[in-house]
């Protein structure tokens, strides 16, 4: 009998009739066929692969491009949760202390910052002449938190440091070490789009509040940016800045708290240039008025109260009372100012001296006004600018603009005049060709006016329930940021808790151990 090998492995007899079967060894054939199985396997999972890669990049990308297209509703809101590069800071109330970079000036500057519970309302609240660079005095010496708690809905914005720098941008270097000094900038272009992306705010839905050195500020910032700042408080200001007497009052205000004995040219140039005129709030006041803005303002009456007394040394209740007193006049003086202009003026009664105390009760007392605004106003989106012949912007661009259209009316013997700044012959005239009816002209002939101003108008674009106290195991960074108009006592001496005294404030011209 002869025998063969078989494909399934076994041996079996050619005369045997079963010598056709063959037997498989299921686990032979399991070894002999998993190589191919897998290869088969492997284009199959790199395709399924690649087309999840694809897939995941795609979602990536079009979440990313939402996220950066509707930013301000995405992240508006949410005190309670701390945002990236920020820490809690000490004062509590969900204030974040959050390192913001200001690539005009250079570095980093801490702003102290507490969310809204949804809206998009800011309030920015400066500090005054001897603002420190840990901490903002609106989160010690007056809890700003508190005043503006969570049923005013606002995120609160308090830029650190700024110690006589007039929260505006300097032509030069100041003091010896020839520091940059961008604080306009930093408030008006760095700052909103930080707080646009990571706390919701709307560049267009903003309040501003100063107090002391930074009230005149705070008028000229909403003056020059009414599309960011619809309503302005200035409390224990110094307004008349553009003469003889206010250049001294900045001279030795920024000398005596920060040693900046250049600051008298180095700020706006000298004295009475063109830019002591532009940083004037008295002498712009009727930019309110154009812009639909609203002005609160107030002062004490120098009589300091009993309270204040208590807190204050000999010395520094002479300097309060001092400071109070020239403020009280500056103050009444731009009340007139503002009303002649026609603007929308809100005078808050007050008493006691140039303190803390007094500027917290101002606070409290001009919360609703300040809320109000906001509401109602509607925001500035669009601003005319006019641009003389050479390109450099006039200042005055919207009132030239107007007045151009005016007189270019008046001198057209065909178009029938309407002196509130419009013609109906024009009016119809923009409507047919489909330009806008503003009432700025593009430009003039001889024919129409010989004394139009040669300026080309060109558009540019637009630039509840209180909530719980937040974690304070986290201490603030140290860093620096923003301004303005004469010495004050606002910062405490401690740089991590609130002082044993909140309600005290330091004279400006106090020596730096009386603080």
């Amino acid at each position: 009998m002869s025998t063969s090998a078989h494909p399934g492995g076994s041996a079996a007899s050619s005369d045997d009739p079963t010598s056709e079967w063959t037997i498989h060894d299921e686990a032979s054939e399991a070894v002999t066929d998993r190589a191919p199985r897998a290869a088969r396997r492997r284009p199959r999972m790199i395709l399924i692969g690649a087309v999840v890669a694809v897939l995941s990049l795609v979602l990536f990308g079009a979440n990313a491009l939402f996220s950066t297209s509707n930013t301000a509703s995405a992240l508006a809101g949410h005190p309670e949760v701390l945002r990236d590069g920020c820490s809690w800071d000490a004062s509590k109330y969900y204030v974040q202390n959050c390192k913001v970079w200001s690539a005009s000036q250079q570095k980093f500057v801490i702003v102290q910052i507490r969310a809204s519970n949804g809206s998009d309302k800011g309030v920015y609240l400066l500090d005054g002449m001897r603002a420190r660079d840990d901490r903002s005095a609106w989160t010690t010496d007056v809890k700003a938190a508190q005043v503006y708690d969570g049923s005013t809905d606002t995120t609160l914005v308090m830029p650190v440091g700024g110690s006589s720098s007039f929260y505006t941008d300097w032509d030069g270097g100041a003091g010896a070490k020839n520091t940059t000094i961008k604080q306009e900038t930093f408030l008006t272009d760095e700052l909103p789009a930080y707080l646009a992306k990571n706390f919701g705010v709307s560049p267009s839905n903003n309040a501003i509040v100063g107090l002391s050195m930074s009230a005149g500020p705070a008028v000229t910032l909403a003056e020059r940016h009414p599309e960011q700042f619809k309503v302005v408080q200035a409390m224990s200001g110094y307004y008349q800045t553009d003469n003889p007497i206010g250049a001294l009052g900045v001279f030795a205000s920024q000398t005596l708290v920060s040693n900046y004995t250049n600051g008298i040219v180095n700020m706006w140039g000298a004295p009475g240039s063109a830019r002591w005129t532009e940083n004037d709030p008295s002498k712009n006041v009727d930019k309110l008025k154009q812009n639909g803005q609203v002005l609160i303002i107030s002062s004490g009456n120098g009589f300091l109260t009993p309270s204040e007394m208590a807190k204050l040394a000999p010395r520094d209740q002479i300097s309060a009372i001092a400071l109070e007193v020239l403020s009280a006049v500056s103050t009444v003086l731009m009340q007139l100012q503002a009303k002649q202009s026609g603007a929308n003026v809100v005078v808050l009664p007050n008493y006691g001296g140039h303190t803390w105390e007094n500027w917290g009760r101002g606070l409290r007392d001009g919360r609703q006004e300040v809320l109000d605004a906001l509401r109602k106003n509607p925001p500035v989106t669009t601003k005319t600018q006019l641009v003389a012949a050479n390109g450099t912007a006039s200042p005055d661009g919207a009132a030239k603009a107007t007045a151009a259209a005016v007189q270019a009316a008046a001198a057209s013997p065909v178009l029938p005049v309407d002196f509130s700044g419009a013609t109906s012959a024009s009016a119809s005239s923009s409507a047919e060709s489909g330009a806008p009816s503003s009432g700025v002209i593009g430009s003039t002939d001889a024919s129409q006016s010989a004394t139009a101003p040669s300026f080309a108008p060109a558009p540019t674009a637009p630039v509840a329930a209180d909530v719980p106290a937040a974690p304070a195991s986290e201490a603030a960074p140290g860093a620096a940021a923003p301004q303005s108009a004469t010495p004050t006592s606002e910062a405490p001496a401690s740089s991590s808790a609130a002082p044993a005294n909140p309600g005290s404030g330091l004279p400006s011209f106090a020596p730096p151990s009386s603080r």
